[in-house]
């Protein structure tokens, strides 16, 4: 995530101040700002929200080990201790992959000027590259995931996870409405 995010804060940074090529419908001669490019537009917009998503990831797996030590009852502390068992290599696996995405995008925003080293573009890409190795390879995360976390208690900490994830999509406010299809 902080290499994510090292990488998005860089990339915006730098589509702020790259002129290149003309806005989409603009006639005017001078170059726009490649932050005006719709393709830069996505490639930001994407980085911010995986960046955002893990992050969220995140917050849930810590709130739980929380949870998982100081709930109320040992009923509630058990739950929350198998929910952080489940949540723990998707946490270590997923967030490293997509961190490399990230970086990889943001070497896209820069273009070839993201292999000049100045930019420091390119070193986020050859941080976030280890990180899938680092976490103990990310196929035994994906092993233990489907091995001995998915069948904590045949399955049912699994399915209350999925069943908590749409009822949160069912009950979105209004505002939310248009997010709510995509989550469930």
């Amino acid at each position: 995530l902080a290499i994510g995010e090292g990488a998005y804060q860089k990339a915006l940074a730098f589509a702020g101040e790259r002129r290149q090529g003309r806005a989409l419908g603009e006639a005017s001669a001078e170059s726009a700002l490649i932050i005006e490019h719709p393709d830069v537009r996505r490639m930001l917009t994407t980085m911010k929200a995986n960046n955002e998503a893990m992050r969220c990831l995140f917050y849930t797996a810590a709130r739980t080990a929380d949870f998982s030590h100081h709930a109320e009852s040992s009923e509630e502390r058990e739950r929350n201790g198998e929910l952080l068992s489940l949540l723990t290599p998707i946490a270590k696996a997923w967030p490293t992959d997509l961190g490399v995405e990230m970086a990889s995008l943001g070497l896209q925003v820069h273009g070839g000027m993201g292999f000049v080293e100045e930019t420091g573009a390119a070193q986020f890409y050859r941080d976030a590259r280890i990180a899938p190795i680092y976490e103990g390879t990310n196929g035994i995360q994906a092993i233990d995931l489907v091995i001995r976390k998915l069948p904590i208690r045949n399955g049912e900490v699994a399915l209350e996870l999925i069943k908590e994830i749409a009822d949160a999509a069912a009950t979105a406010p209004r505002e939310l409405a248009d997010l709510a299809a995509p989550m469930a």
